[in-house]
């Protein structure tokens, strides 16, 4: 398939902070970073939209930042999704072969995808439908079984879905910076498609992203999505527990995480101080920052051991011969890596985007995960099979389906 040069724009609404990124898609497939734009954000709770205006403003201050630095007005942008409300799903269909002499065609397969039956849940959407393998008189493991030969044809599939209202509640805000949503894509996805090597999706691996108010898992056996999660969790509660334990501001709580935390307190020399202001009115205030880091400390392990129990709940544990890799913002506070290895008992790296070719320092980071994910996504069609309730014009079942098997 010939390459068509167009420009990708990723948006990523996040807790505190909103980043809009385009790049220039060649036709020799290489990616430009062509501009960024980011802005503050306070207008979500654990991935949900509290404040529609908020959420409006940021979205508008990034693409503004992003046409003044590229002279590019962002139009049409893939966008991010997360959130305790996102639900995952594994479904299985079969069918007799139709085709002549039982050779397996592209309607075969459009029929075996249709037999899972995927139901309509109450309230949700449907954001991805991924194939995980074919089978062909029992042989598994098949990515395409157009041309094959056989009696029946099964599919297994994941299926992902989210809450109608809050999605469209993001999608409205979008719209209302006068963006149109070309396609919303779980997170999780996003941030394994930046982060995540071929060999590691092919061996099984767990991405996990602490971003500021929810933890996004998702788990890739032989280069398929087998399992995501979301947990209500993320950087944001690290600084809420400084802020109640230490009675300062949301501010100087998150200073003080940045500059002194540890989650790993053994080596915390127990006589060292860190000042900060504290409410109101008040000087200067002490604490031994081993006291900080044991508060941090109980927050990551707690986070972790939800991980850890989500992964065993996935049934994939065993396969996940590749180990973890932590990224997002939360990933960067001092000794998470090592206590994810030790709490998740798997190897852990950190995760930083890769796949695109002269990504400024700002942007190469693991905060930036998902959003670059999500503009490697739209740039390699067929990475992820990705079937939404209202799919593009005139882009049937099957072309979904086979944009996936491209990869």
């Amino acid at each position: 398939m010939k390459i068509k040069e167009r420009i990708i724009w990723g948006l990523d609404v996040g807790t505190w902070k909103t980043c809009l990124v385009a790049v220039r898609l060649h036709r020799d497939g290489k990616l430009e970073i062509l501009a960024s734009g980011f802005a503050n954000s306070s207008g979500l709770a654990k991935g949900v939209i509290v404040d529609p205006a908020e959420v409006v403003d940021s979205i508008r201050q990034a693409a503004e930042e992003a046409k003044s630095a590229s002279r590019i007005t962002p139009n049409r942008a893939i966008v991010g999704i997360t959130g305790a409300h996102v639900k995952s799903h594994s479904f299985h269909g079969s069918v007799p072969i139709q085709g002549k002499h039982g050779e397996i065609t592209e309607k075969d397969m459009e029929n075996a995808i249709l037999a899972a039956s995927i139901p309509l849940f109450p309230d949700q959407d449907i954001i991805h439908i991924l194939p995980q393998e074919f089978c062909v008189n029992g042989y598994k493991g098949i990515k395409n079984p157009v041309g094959l030969t056989g009696s029946q044809l099964e599919v297994n599939l994941h299926v992902i879905s989210c809450n109608s209202a809050l999605c469209q509640s993001l999608i409205n805000a979008v719209n209302k910076a006068r963006i149109e949503v070309k396609r919303v894509v779980l997170q999780a996805i996003a941030s394994g498609e930046a982060v995540l090597t071929p060999a590691e999706k092919e061996l099984g691996v767990a991405v996990i992203d602490i971003g500021g108010g929810t933890t996004d898992i998702a788990v890739f056996v032989k280069d398929s999505v087998s399992f995501v999660s979301v947990i209500p969790v993320g950087g944001a509660h690290f600084t809420g527990d400084l802020v109640k334990a230490l009675h300062t501001s949301k501010e100087e709580a998150e200073r003080i995480k940045i500059e002194h935390g540890n989650v790993l307190t053994d080596e915390i020399n127990p006589d060292e101080m860190v000042t900060f202001q504290g409410l109101g009115l008040r000087d200067q205030v002490p604490a031994t920052r081993k006291k900080i880091c044991e508060i941090l400390h109980d927050r990551g392990a707690e986070l972790l051991e939800f991980v850890r129990d989500d992964i065993l709940h996935s049934g994939l544990r065993e396969n996940l011969i590749a180990g973890a890799v932590l990224t997002g913002g939360g990933s960067m506070m001092e000794g998470m890596i090592e206590l994810a290895e030790s709490i998740l008992d798997m190897p852990v790296r950190r995760g930083v985007p890769i796949g695109i070719e002269g990504l400024s320092k700002e942007l190469a980071h693991p905060v930036y995960a998902s959003v670059i994910g999500l503009i490697l996504l739209d740039a390699r069609k067929g990475t992820l099979a990705d079937f939404q309730n209202k799919p593009p014009a005139k882009r049937s079942l099957i072309d979904i389906i086979l944009s996936f098997l491209e990869h």
